[in-house]
């Protein structure tokens, strides 16, 4: 039997490397449980910038934070963050006479009222099969778009650290959240290198024997985890292993990212906007101090100078002289995410739009699961056919997800919005979901394994888009009228003592700022766990969704 790995090097820094080397060494150097005493090294090149295309996360950022015993006040500060309730689409989908039509996909919802779960009754009570599409779903299954109206924030100003009313996540800079984490990682022991990789060498088996850097020479490897981004440095380049393109499925592969300042800083939204444009989407991301934005797009529907013009227009003169670069997107996955002794994490192992706010969730899962198929010297195959399998599901799961956003629209005022409804691939899954849910509302027995988006998530998004419109649901699951009547009751009484206790968003971001303690992260006693990741689940467990709407 081999023996334990007990030297990791990370090759690419930014959110993605200092995740990875976070996570492993809370695990590997600091639980009383499971400490090895493994040497983490992470080398990053100074000449090297990060992506930086999105700045939205979803709810697994939080628990993230927690394993890792990073305070939250302090994380609010330093990386500039806001709360994100959810995400909101304006003008995806269209009335008949052309009026837009907006939905909010929420993090809260799914709540159990007076007993009674709200699915039990949505077939028979008419909120499937509307004329037009309203948000009587959402308001329905929870109070987020109530919080989300009234720019209010997850939990009282004195709620607990991680806690509140509703589920959340964060709007964040990315580049700031990788110096904090690179800051606390350094302090707890992760070796920091500076340095540029030249070559890659290979041994008689194919595995990563050495990495040739420009100024430290020959640096041994034993484990290496490829963070090298879109280069795909070591898992591509070196290891020859095949990127398979998901550009058949969506068609966006440009994105404009550029920050503009806030309309009114005393006003910040506690969700993510995308708005519809020509061909692709806008995001609007809010922090503390500035808001980012940007363009993701087709090319083969508009040149980079086209897009260029139409973002500009759109921003109405807020990009205040800017001029962003235009980056391009490789949407896809590598074939297999583990081969011999290499694991691409992020963007070298796949990357999907960031439509959802998924790419730091990827990251964060797949770190987890190294975790838990962590292999000794012999490099288990099980472990690695594992690992793979869950990569691919987690990044086949993100893409139906986004196909159902694009083919399910009812705009058909471009080319591209026709394209996205009419030409673009949908997997057989998913073509074999939009028959059954056109029967059914989504449920959990739905033949799918939910690696992240519940069938919550689902429903919301089939009710925005007005899914159902002339429909006719079976009605094999209903509840009494008086149930239904007391349930619409007691939620509505339940919503307005939330509302009564949650802080304005701008009060409570401030309020967070105001507790932070700069270097407690750093410095924290590591001995003292929020989580103890060595017997958490949250490690691994991927058949709980972990985005989907709950209370």
């Amino acid at each position: 039997m081999g023996k334990p790995i007990t030297n990791i090097t990370i090759v690419g820094g930014g959110t993605t490397g200092w995740i990875v080397a976070a996570y492993l060494n809370k695990r590997l150097n600091w639980s009383p449980a499971t400490a090895r005493d493994v040497k983490i090294t992470l080398i990053e090149s100074p000449e090297i910038g990060t992506i930086g295309v999105g700045e939205a996360t979803v709810p697994t950022l939080k628990n993230t934070l927690k394993t890792l015993s990073i305070s939250e006040a302090e994380f609010m500060e330093r990386t500039d963050a806001s709360f994100k309730l959810g995400i909101w689409f304006r003008d995806w989908n269209r009335t008949d006479s052309g009026e837009p039509v907006g939905y909010l996909h929420p993090f809260t919802g799914g709540l159990t009222v007076g007993g009674l779960h709200p699915g039990f009754g949505f077939k028979k009570y008419g909120l499937p099969g509307r004329a037009t599409t309203d948000q009587d779903y959402v308001r329905a299954i929870g109070h987020a778009r109530e919080a989300v109206d009234a720019m209010r924030g997850p939990r009282a100003l004195n709620g607990p650290a991680f806690g509140g009313a509703l589920q959340y996540a964060y709007h964040i800079d990315a580049g700031k959240l990788a110096d904090f984490l690179r800051e606390v990682c350094v302090a707890r022991g992760v070796n920091h290198v500076r340095d540029n990789v030249l070559d890659v060498k290979l041994d008689e088996r194919g595995f990563v024997s050495a990495l040739q850097l420009k100024d430290r020479g020959e640096w041994p490897i034993e484990l290496v985890i490829d963070a090298s981004g879109f280069r795909g440095l070591i898992i591509n380049q070196a290891l020859k292993e095949p990127f398979e393109s998901y550009s058949d499925y969506l068609l966006n592969d440009r994105a404009i990212p550029i920050q503009v300042p806030h309309d009114d800083p005393e006003k910040i939204e506690s969700v993510t906007r995308s708005t519809a444009l020509e061909a692709g989407w806008s995001w609007r991301i809010p922090l503390h101090s500035r808001v980012g934005t940007g363009y993701v797009f087709s090319s083969k529907f508009k040149s980079d100078d086209q897009a260029l013009d139409e973002f500009k227009r759109y921003l109405n003169g807020r990009a205040n002289g800017a001029e962003p670069r235009v980056i391009k997107m490789r949407v896809g996955r590598s074939r297999r995410s583990w081969v011999n002794n290499c694991v691409a994490v992020g963007l070298s192992s796949g990357f999907l739009e960031p439509l959802e706010s998924t790419a730091i969730m990827s990251v964060e899962l797949q770190a987890r699961w190294l975790l838990y198929y962590l292999p000794t010297t012999d490099f288990e195959e099980p472990l690695r056919d594992q690992f793979n399998s869950a990569s691919e599901r987690l990044y086949d799961e993100i893409r139906d997800f986004l196909c159902i956003h694009f083919s399910q629209s009812t705009r058909d005022d471009t080319p591209y919005w026709r394209a996205v409804q009419h030409e673009a691939k949908k997997s057989d899954l998913l073509q074999y979901h939009l028959k059954l849910w056109k029967a059914t509302l989504p449920g959990p027995m739905d033949p799918r394994k939910n690696t992240v988006f519940s069938h919550w998530s689902v429903s919301c998004l089939l009710m925005g888009k007005n899914f159902y419109r002339g429909v006719s649901l079976n009605d094999s699951e209903v509840v009494t009228d008086q149930a239904w009547l007391r349930y619409c009751r007691d939620l509505w009484t339940r919503k307005q003592a939330v509302m009564g206790r949650i802080a304005q968003h701008r009060r409570l971001i401030d309020h967070m700022r105001s507790q932070a303690v700069r270097g407690e992260s750093a410095s924290a006693a590591t001995k003292r766990l929020t989580v103890d990741i060595s017997t958490g689940r949250d490690l691994a467990t991927v058949s709980q969704p972990v985005m989907a709407p709950h209370g």
